[in-house]
């Protein structure tokens, strides 16, 4: 079959098949889709990530690990966070983050 069908039957029924799909993609899901990917487009978000693959981090262990000035790691973490690429939560006095499973599995996939 063409690309596009001449036949008014099947161009019909080719149409609807593909205003079915259109309304499938939702703006903001691919909106979303492509800020995530975003996050993996700097090469110290990746480091990031997979430091946080191998267990939950503070700020001055990622820091001491990538020889980073600290007000960049946390920039670079905000951007991961606020991405949904990372979480976080306090223990003590310190804030921890942890790699989503999202973030897990789109390196792992890779």
């Amino acid at each position: 079959m063409k690309c596009c069908p001449k036949d008014k039957t099947i161009k019909k029924e080719w149409t609807d098949r593909l205003e079915e799909e259109s309304h499938k993609l939702s703006k903001a899901k691919v909106m979303e889709i492509s800020d995530f990917c975003k996050v993996f487009s700097n090469p110290l978000r990746v480091s990031i990530a997979l430091l946080l693959s191998k267990g939950d981090l503070c700020v001055c262990e990622i820091v001491s690990t990538l020889k980073e000035k600290q007000n960049l790691v946390s920039h670079h973490l905000s951007i991961m966070k606020k991405n949904r690429a990372i979480s976080s939560y306090n223990q003590s006095k310190y804030k921890y983050y942890r790699l989503e499973r999202t973030a897990a599995d789109f390196l792992y996939n890779w």
